[in-house]
């Protein structure tokens, strides 16, 4: 992504027309529009003007983000959230974390993880099943196991 366009998505994020971005920077109106359009090279004095009026890094106005790793993007992604009312923030913090512990339950319960939590999971079908006798009796066996093992 270019800078013209880093500017212009910036400005869209905050609700902008170009014009009060160029108020808020202290531009003229036709060098925001130039800039938009990629048809002028800015001097470093109107980058810092930029990044003042979006109260943003360097990072966030001038990377590129189709030439950039994913961890890069998502730290860009990030910080224009920091800009988005408490609620929304909440929202995404909660969408986030809970992305988050499915990716590790995923992690847990992959086909490679023989013991996920430190359990065995049987993943083979029983060989036979109990008849109504043998359910009562093993019943019976666990729980008088379980009165002597508290006594």
């Amino acid at each position: 992504m270019s800078l013209g366009k880093n500017i212009r998505r910036m400005r869209r994020d905050k609700g902008w027309t170009q014009q009060q971005l160029a108020d808020k920077a202290g531009m003229k109106l036709n060098h925001v529009s130039k800039l938009e359009q990629d048809g002028a090279d800015p001097k470093l004095s109107t980058l810092y003007k930029l990044m003042q009026a979006f109260s943003c890094s360097p990072d966030s106005l001038l990377m590129d983000l189709n030439r950039v790793s994913t961890d890069a993007v998502l730290k860009q992604t990030l910080e224009r959230a920091t800009a988005l009312p408490e609620e929304d923030k909440r929202a995404i913090i909660t969408v986030v974390d809970g992305y988050c512990m499915a990716v590790g339950l995923r992690q847990q319960f992959a086909p490679e993880n023989k013991r996920p939590f430190g359990l065995t999971l049987y993943t083979a079908p029983p060989t036979r099943v109990l008849d109504d006798q043998e359910v009562q009796e093993r019943t019976e066996r666990a729980t008088a196991e379980e009165g002597e093992g508290r006594g």
